[in-house]
Formats: C-alpha cells, structure tokens, sequence
C-alpha cells in the first residue's frame, strides 16, 4: 500500500520558501498533490483487487466469428452473439486451469496502459513536484536563496526600519503648513523618553545589516544564475504537461471493459481463444479522465509564468515607484538575481521590496555610516581619555 505522507514531504520540506512562491506555484502544488491522491488511489487499487476473468469460446468456431473475434475486431454486438450461441455450454476446465488462464491473458490481453497507468502517474506527478521546488534544492541557487530571505526577516525585525518609516511619516506632516498640529512628529525627533544606550544599539544593528545588504547586492548582481534556474524549470514543466497529454490522450481508449484473448493453449485446456473482462478498467477509465483535467489545469496555470517570464525584464528591478510615493531618494535599481528576487518577493508581498528599499535609499546610507563615524570617534575619545 501507498502511504500519502512518504511521498509529499518534498513540498513540506520547503515551507520556509513561501515568501518567493507566488500564486501560480502554491496553485500547481496544490495541483500537484491531487494528481497524487489520484495515483495513489488508482496504484492501491490496481494491486489489491485488480484481475482479469476469462470465459473460453467455443472451440468450434468458423472461419468468419474467428476474423471477428481477432484482436481490435470485437465489438458489442459480436459479444452479444457468443453469449446467444454459447449460453448453457458446459465447460470443462478445473479451478487450477482458470487461474492460469486468468493470469496469462492478464499479461498478454490487457493492453500496457491499463496495467502502468497508476505508475506512470505517480512518476510524473513526483517529477512535476521535484521540479517545481528545484531552484530550492539545486546547490547553487539555494544558498544565494536562503540569504536573501535570513536578510529580509532581519529588514522586517530591524528597529531601524520602522523607526526609518516613522521619521518620513513625520517627515511629511512637518513639511505641511503651520497650521497643522506637528508636535507628535516634533517629539518624535527630540523626545528623550528613549534610552540613548538603546538607541545607539539599534543604530548599529542597522548599519550592520546594511553592511551586509550591500554585500549581498554585490554577490546576487553578479551572475543571473537564480533567473535561469527558474526559467529552465519552468520551460521544462511546460514541456512535460504537454508530453503527458500526448501520449495520455491516444491511450485513453486502450481501457476497456472486454478483451478478447489468444493463447496457444488448445492441447492443454482445449481452447485456444478466451473472452475476458477486466474488473477495474470503469474506475480506472474515471480515475484517468480525472487525472487528465487535473494535467490540463496545470497545464494551463504553468504557461502563465513562461509568459510572464518572457514579457517582463525581471533582470532588472527599479525603485520609481516608491521613489515617487515618499522621501525616500537615492534609491538605485538592482539587477540580475537581486533583481529577478525582489520580482518574485513582489508577487507575495510588495512590501517586501520596501523594506530592502528603506536601506538602499541614500537616506540610510549616510544616516548608518555617521553612525559608524561616531562609533568609531567616541572609541579614539575614549582611547585619549585612557591614555
């Protein structure tokens, strides 16, 4: 038997990946696993009850119900006529003989789809998972990916950030008439309620995350390596589906209920053409048509980001945006894997971009670096002070 939970742990296991997996990707995997629930359903089937029953003809047959009942050649109505001419036919075959017959019509008979059917599904449906999550697991992509996210939690977390948000807010209700009522803001800047101690704490966690921010920009603008993972996947999904529904669709018609089967049994059993019905081709036939639309619904969800991805310049991203809506200036575009990351960050949430913004704007870069002046002269001071 088939256990769900040993074959769906590979999209568990990148549930820290969320926040780069847009729509289209959380649909497919949903997909994904109900193409399994199918595979599953009909392999479990296919081992514990399926089997052929075969009824041998009558061993008398002249040369036109022969060319009849050859393979392809049987239709309802030939069936109807054997049962007519053969009702009541005693037949002299022990226990023993119809299980042998049973079992070799089963291999020779059933056409191959119908006995791998469940199998091919469940390959292809674990190798669409695989590749939907590859740039994840792919060596080279995974670690610039697990950096740029350990990188975005720590923008989100930064006391320098909100404080950052805070002080353009302010930033505009002071530029606003003297009218308004601004001593909120104008507190905001000369309150001493906070500790200096602390504040210098969060002062220099916030140069030291830019620090690292510009060191990753430095690594991630210098190859698109991320961008042609993803792009390869993609491609390659797309392919895959319409592989799929290729040879799937010209092999629907192979199940059926009947098959007539030939075996060069007549000295063993006394006949030598078989009519056999197979228990599961119904279901199996449902279970198929099912397992097709779902194929076809990835199908048609997976071409969305080949298109996206060919239309948009995602190897490049810019800031005009935010740089139009607040105080923010200074802000430069990013480009190649920093950039296609801070796309993709965009379809989930695009505050995402923002935060990384807030300390790629010139704002923060030299409010940070006056911070490590400081820090560095209140040590010489200090050192003077000493000596």
């Amino acid at each position: 038997m088939f256990n769900l939970t040993e074959v769906t742990f590979l999209g568990d296991a990148h549930a820290r990946f969320q926040t780069l997996k847009p729509w289209w990707d959380v649909l497919m995997d949903y997909l994904v696993v109900a193409m399994l629930m199918v595979s599953l359903l009909s392999g479990t089937l296919l081992i514990s009850v399926d089997h052929m029953t075969c009824l041998p003809l009558n061993y008398k047959l002249n040369e036109t119900t022969a060319a009849m009942l050859k393979p392809g050649a049987m239709d309802s109505a030939t069936s109807e006529e054997f049962s007519a001419e053969n009702s009541g036919r005693p037949i002299n075959l022990d226990y023993q003989q119809y299980l042998y017959i049973n079992h070799v019509c089963y291999q020779n008979a059933l056409p191959w789809f119908s006995k791998y059917f469940p199998y091919l599904a469940l390959v292809n449906s674990l190798i669409l998972m695989a590749s939907s999550n590859f740039w994840f697991r792919y060596p080279k992509t995974s670690s610039k990916i697990e950096h740029f996210l350990s990188i975005l939690m720590k923008c989100f977390e930064s006391p320098w950030t909100i404080k950052a948000v805070s002080e353009m807010v302010c930033q505009n209700f002071l530029d606003l008439p003297k009218t308004t009522d601004t001593r909120g803001c104008q507190e905001q800047f000369i309150s001493p309620s906070s500790s200096p101690i602390l504040d210098w704490k969060e002062r220099e966690q916030g140069r030291a995350l830019f620090e690292k921010i510009c060191r990753f920009r430095a690594h991630a603008e210098g190859a698109s390596l991320i961008y042609m993972v993803y792009m390869g996947q993609t491609i390659f999904r797309v392919a895959k589906i319409l592989t799929v529904l290729g040879y799937t669709s010209n092999c629907i018609g192979a199940i059926s209920f009947e098959h007539v089967c030939w075996l060069d049994t007549e000295n063993l059993t006394g006949y030598s053409v078989f009519l056999c019905n197979h228990s599961l081709a119904f279901i199996l036939q449902k279970l198929m048509v099912t397992y097709l639309f779902l194929v076809f619904l990835y199908g048609v969800v997976g071409a969305y980001p080949l298109w996206w991805l060919l239309r948009q310049p995602l190897q490049k991203y810019s800031f005009k945006q935010m740089r139009e809506d607040s105080h923010f200036l200074g802000i430069p575009d990013v480009y190649n894997d920093f950039a296609f990351l801070l796309h993709m960050a965009d379809q989930c949430d695009q505050l995402y971009s923002w935060r990384f913004a807030i300390f790629l704007s010139a704002m923060s870069k030299s409010s940070l670096l006056d911070v490590g002046l400081e820090h560095k002269a209140s040590i010489e001071g200090l050192q003077l002070h000493v000596h």
